[in-house]
């Protein structure tokens, strides 16, 4: 096995084990009628460049990943679930509406977009340390590779996602259990940063 072959399978096993949590994510997304499925595609892949660049840049800089400073990236996903847990409360028995994928708004697209890739973004911290890893060293050339497989996963993730919401299998127990099981999933990312990199103690 070649050595391009080897890097390869060995981001495409960085990208999988990392974005478990983005899928569940993406879920809840594309099946909110506010949102168009472009929109969170574009978020997403926005979100995707974002953690590249930064990856690129603690692996050729040997920025320091230890420092509670990193832990601040944890508050946005933090606040969105609880927002979101305490949106579940207020439901109560009434139960999780089936969403409608009909009507949505006009305006704001931009800020829907910017709207993904920040809660994709904010919560994806792991996801950079792992990458800054998988970069740090390499040519362009291998970069290049690696951006190009992160490309097609993200595409793949987008459209699994995309297709498992306008699924007609069991689909309403799935959206009901992404939605509620999200805002959780998501507070437990901000707090575990805040935790992992001692910005709580820092601050």
């Amino acid at each position: 096995m070649n050595g391009l072959s080897t890097l390869m399978m060995a981001a495409t096993a960085a990208y999988l084990s990392t974005n478990v949590d983005g899928y569940s994510l993406l879920l809840v997304f594309f099946g909110n009628a506010r949102y168009r499925a472009m929109e969170v595609a574009a978020g997403q892949f926005v979100s995707v460049g974002v953690q590249v660049a930064l990856s690129l840049a603690i692996g050729q800089l040997g920025w320091r990943s230890d420092t509670p400073f990193v832990g601040l990236a944890g508050v946005v996903p933090l606040v969105v679930g609880l927002k979101g847990i305490v949106g579940l409360r207020r439901a109560g028995d009434a139960g999780m509406p089936e969403p409608t994928h009909g009507t949505f708004s006009g305006k704001g697209r931009p800020a829907r977009v910017a709207t993904v890739g920040l809660v994709a973004t904010s919560g994806a911290v792991d996801n950079v340390l792992v990458y800054s890893s998988l970069f740090a060293g390499r040519a362009p050339a291998d970069v290049a590779w690696v951006a190009a497989d992160f490309v097609l996963l993200t595409a793949a993730l987008c459209a699994c996602a995309f297709f498992t919401v306008r699924s007609r299998v069991s689909i309403h127990a799935l959206r009901i259990a992404a939605a509620r099981v999200a805002p959780f999933m998501t507070t437990a990312v901000g707090l575990s940063l805040l935790l992992r990199f001692k910005t709580l103690a820092w601050i």
